[in-house]
């Protein structure tokens, strides 16, 4: 298992549409979701395996 971090920044519309477009363009387990806002800006942070990620250690 390859976990995998990704962060989405900018105005919700924005965000949205981000997080869509990778989410259409990977193929990844999504393991954990957690949002944060300030103002009119929103931050996600998406967790995920990677199955076509290769372990560093080679095992």
């Amino acid at each position: 298992m390859a976990l995998r971090a990704r962060v989405f920044r900018g105005l919700v519309k924005e965000v949205e549409e981000d997080i869509n477009k990778f989410l259409s363009s990977q193929d990844v387990r999504l393991l954990h979701m957690a949002q944060s806002e300030s103002g009119d800006h929103v931050s996600v942070t998406l967790i995920f395996d990677d199955p076509e990620a290769l372990p560093e250690s080679g095992l």
